[in-house]
């Protein structure tokens, strides 16, 4: 199966540098869809993706169409900062049939901050999608979600004030299904902190595998905050990239092999 993670900003075009900066130079989904063509995707997991309502989103189904992908599945997390009349959220497009879907949330530790501008932050909590999927009659678990930015709030991850929350993220990824295999994608905003420092817990007992290893992926930032993981005991992992996708995040990918 080739999986791809793409943070497609509301289908805007990036023409910033540096981490964090909001400048954009055009709206193009068509831009990304001529990406995505690249690449011969069977399953494309999606965040920052642009919603009309909870789980209706337009955008989701022109990608899926042009790229000929018949299943699809969106979930709006909130309200759009790029574009104030949709909503934004995250959307799986895949080859095989999606037979069950799920909202879940992952309550935050309800940090403050006041932020350089005045303006005063409290850490909202974090979400995703789980949806099972049709491979060849195997059952595959996918979970596409985003988690807390820390580093947002002077704080980091790792610290140990924080390690039970890393750790019920375990059971929230891999649900309480052990048997079904799972893939995982998203951005865990571990910046500042290599993902197996940040999430040490996601890694006990060969629990989970990063397909994809690369520096950064995400422009003017030397971290990678985006990730594909996997279960080593019912997969394997070839073939992995990290490209420029006109986002300010790169798309990600890997060839996974049910073993």
């Amino acid at each position: 199966m080739n999986i791809v993670y793409s943070n497609v900003s509301g289908g805007l075009v990036f023409a910033g540098k540096t981490y964090g900066e909001m400048l954009f130079r055009k709206i193009s989904v068509e831009s990304y869809i001529e990406y995505f063509k690249t690449r011969q995707i069977d399953i494309l997991s999606l965040s920052e993706v642009h919603l009309e309502n909870k789980t209706t989103s337009k955008m989701v189904e022109h990608i899926a169409r042009e790229l000929g992908l018949k299943h699809h599945a969106s979930l709006a997390l909130s309200g759009s900062h790029l574009d104030t009349s949709k909503q934004l959220g995250m959307a799986v497009i895949s080859r095989y049939p999606i037979t069950a879907q799920e909202e879940f949330a992952i309550p935050s530790p309800k940090l403050e901050v006041t932020r350089p501008n005045g303006e005063h932050w409290v850490m909202l909590d974090k979400g995703g999608q789980r949806v099972i999927l049709d491979v060849d009659g195997k059952a595959i678990g996918l979970v596409n979600f985003s988690y807390f930015p820390f580093h947002h709030f002077g704080r980091r991850v790792d610290e140990p004030k924080f390690k039970e929350l890393r750790r019920q993220l375990l059971d929230v990824l891999i649900a309480n299904d052990k048997n079904t295999p799972t893939i995982i994608t998203g951005d865990f905003n571990n910046k500042g902190v290599p993902l197996d420092k940040a999430f040490p817990e996601l890694f006990e007992n060969n629990s989970l595998n990063q397909a994809v290893k690369v520096s950064s992926t995400v422009i003017g930032c030397d971290d990678q905050l985006d990730h594909i993981l996997y279960q080593p005991k019912f997969f394997s992992a070839e073939n992995s990239f990290a490209e420029k996708n006109n986002s300010d995040h790169l798309a990600i990918g890997a060839s996974l092999r049910l073993l």
